[in-house]
């Protein structure tokens, strides 16, 4: 009985009171800034109905999360078989901070089920490591991509912490003048850091503090402008404050998602079909009316 009470302590803290005190906080910090006009504006005057939405979105991806962590264990989920299908365009998928491939299964789902044959998902440990030590397991594990599919254009898309390495790794290849990468797509990524990060774990939390001296050396490092870029944001992200800290560098195409918390893109269907649209106008160089 002792060991269910602390398991139920411990689900209840993670799916209902954390994304609360979240939302109190992203609250706080934008009615003490210009935010807050701007959220009541966009919202048509609704922002606790907005907010209460992003509350719901985090409280059941959360629960979505835990369900599925286990899944980014198993590594031939997240690299196509010898017996997969050689079609669709290479998609490389990039996690953000605490998560792993598992992020992604939704979204293999789907873009198994348009066709996309070859789909990578990077993992990495958020424990024990800096930013710059990912970064480098990402260029030795792109390499390997990029030798499965020689000359071939490879979309990149980056959760959160993932979308600041998928920029920085558009952005070296780009100065090589040798890369494959035709568009960088993020979601939810901290470009100026956050300040939800003194309630993290860790120096690679620490080191994502808002304007910190990595998210300052991070700047250095842009796509050329021939390289389209896209960064998804939602207006009542409860996890990357300031919320201006979501706005991508200029050059970037902006789309704003429904009301989600951090998580919730990452299981919601119309951001998806987004996503799915910018990852074929990459390579048809076309852009359609929608799918």
């Amino acid at each position: 009985f002792f060991m269910s009470s602390i398991i139920a302590v411990i689900l209840i803290a993670v799916f209902l009171l954390m994304p609360l005190v979240a939302y109190l906080i992203f609250w706080y910090e934008a009615a003490n800034s210009p935010y807050g006009r701007t959220l009541e504006q966009e919202s048509n005057g609704k922002p606790f109905l907005w907010m209460l939405r992003g509350l719901l979105s985090s409280i059941c991806s959360n629960m979505v999360v835990v369900c599925l962590f286990p899944l980014g264990f198993i590594k031939k989920l997240w690299r196509p078989g010898p017996n997969d299908p050689k079609e669709g365009t290479p998609v490389v998928l990039i996690h953000g901070l605490y998560h792993n491939a598992s992020a992604w299964a939704f979204y293999r789902w789907r873009l198994r089920r348009k066709g996309y044959g070859r789909i990578y998902a990077f993992t990495y440990s958020s424990w024990n490591s800096t930013f710059w030590d990912i970064y480098g397991k990402l260029e030795t594990w792109m390499a390997r991509v990029e030798r499965d599919c020689p000359g071939e254009d490879i979309v990149m898309v980056g959760h959160s912490m993932g979308g600041l390495l998928a920029k920085t790794y558009a952005a070296k290849r780009d100065a090589s003048q040798s890369s494959g990468i035709r568009r960088v797509i993020t979601i939810g990524s901290p470009y100026k850091g956050s300040k939800m990060v003194v309630f993290g774990l860790g120096l690679l939390a620490d080191s994502l503090r808002y304007q910190g001296p990595l998210i300052r050396e991070l700047e250095n490092f842009e796509p050329s402008s021939s390289l389209p870029c896209v960064a998804f944001y939602s207006p009542v992200d409860n996890m990357v404050l300031p919320p201006e800290s979501l706005m991508p560098p200029s050059g970037w195409t902006r789309e704003r998602t429904a009301p989600l918390g951090h998580m919730g893109a990452l299981y919601h269907g119309p951001t998806f079909k987004r996503v799915l649209w910018y990852i074929e106008e990459a390579v048809s160089g076309i852009r359609k009316g929608g799918i």
